[in-house]
């Protein structure tokens, strides 16, 4: 357990007439145990668990529905959004631990020696990988087309100034705001890597670090990590995503949730309302997240791109723990559908909306 969190569990220490022990997993160990924990290992599970929003749908039989543990002014703490970030099979599921973003990391030597300024919105993007691409030894942006692809489309579509629900709650994809981000994707694609429909985002993320990008969106966690390698000599610029017609900020996170059944869960839930105070939210910033509320703590403005991230949080963008894995896939296709050349932007989208209103 890291020392920092240790602080935040032993803060106020006259709340508590229990002990709570974290223990940590790598990402690939973690998800293997949530596994074992929801069939065989079952009486093995610890009383909370932390889980990535992106995987709560998977295990949403695991946890225990929070639903009702926090009341009206403990839900109030958050920026509307936060919450919803870990709500799947209409409950939520978690509360959050940290909150991070996307953001868009450029190779500063490369763009210093074409004479180009970090870009700022989708179109500089374009011009940049442009000018920056030299097939096989470096592409001017790395583009997913497999896992991850419907994600950096829906940023896209937001920057745009669109939304992916409509006024009836529903969504609707086949847009003005998504056939220009679309377009713009088919554009940028001829900048890429070869064959982008066979790309996922963990790939990118290896060839970036081998020197072969000059541009990617990604999560900033992996990107402070990236920065902090001492065998990288890599010279890099995080900025927030490209603005279109506005600067949006897509929004991550880990949640702490309970096991359902635990024996301990009146102390859970006690815990997890401790969590969700606004001093505890500003303590969990030192794990380098993002303010989860306006009264969550502040950004050190020396910590450029977090700061720029917090800045316009207000622009939140998130979709459902239970809605975003189905919304991205059927971008993906619709993505699979443009590039492949079998249909024109605006037709694929149709084509993808068609196939997500008839599941979801």
């Amino acid at each position: 357990m890291e020392p920092r969190v240790r602080r935040l569990i032993t803060s106020r220490p006259s709340l508590f007439s229990f002990r709570i022990v974290l223990n940590h997993r790598s990402p690939s160990d973690a998800y293997q145990r949530l596994q074992a924990w929801s069939g065989p290992e079952r009486a093995t599970a610890p009383d909370m668990v932390l889980v990535p929003n992106a995987w709560l749908p998977e295990f949403s039989g695991l946890l225990r529905s929070l639903e009702t543990a926090l009341s009206a002014p403990q839900r109030a703490v958050f920026y509307p959004g936060v919450l919803d970030l870990f709500t799947s099979a209409d409950r939520l599921q978690a509360v959050p631990w940290r909150i991070g973003g996307r953001a868009l990391v450029v190779r500063t030597d490369l763009l210093e020696q074409a004479d180009l300024k970090p870009p700022q919105t989708w179109e500089e993007v374009l011009a940049a990988a442009k000018k920056l691409h030299s097939p096989l030894d470096i592409y001017g942006i790395g583009l997913p087309g497999q896992q991850g692809g419907g994600e950096l489309l829906a940023e896209m579509i937001w920057a745009f100034g669109g939304s992916l629900r409509n006024a009836d709650e529903g969504y609707t994809l086949a847009t003005e705001a998504g056939t220009k981000a679309l377009q713009l994707y088919k554009q940028l694609a001829e900048f890429a890597q070869p064959e982008v429909l066979t790309w996922s985002q963990a790939e990118l993320k290896n060839l970036f670090t081998g020197g072969k990008l000059a541009m990617l969106v990604t999560d900033i966690w992996w990107l402070q990590q990236v920065a902090a390698r001492p065998d990288s000599d890599l010279q890099i610029q995080m900025l927030v995503l490209p603005a279109a017609e506005e600067s949006v900020a897509h929004l991550i996170g880990e949640g702490l949730g309970i096991i359902n059944g635990s024996s301990h869960e009146a102390q859970c839930l006690e815990f997890v309302r401790m969590v969700c105070q606004p001093e505890s939210q500003t303590k969990l910033l030192e794990l380098g997240g993002l303010p989860s509320g306006p009264h969550c703590g502040e950004i050190d403005q020396n910590d450029v791109i977090r700061a720029a991230l917090a800045a316009n949080i207000s622009q939140i963008r998130s979709l459902s723990a239970q809605s975003r894995q189905r919304v991205f896939d059927v971008l993906q296709w619709a993505l699979y559908l443009s590039l492949s050349g079998r249909q024109e932007p605006a037709d694929a989208l149709y084509s993808a909306q068609n196939v997500l209103v008839g599941s979801l």
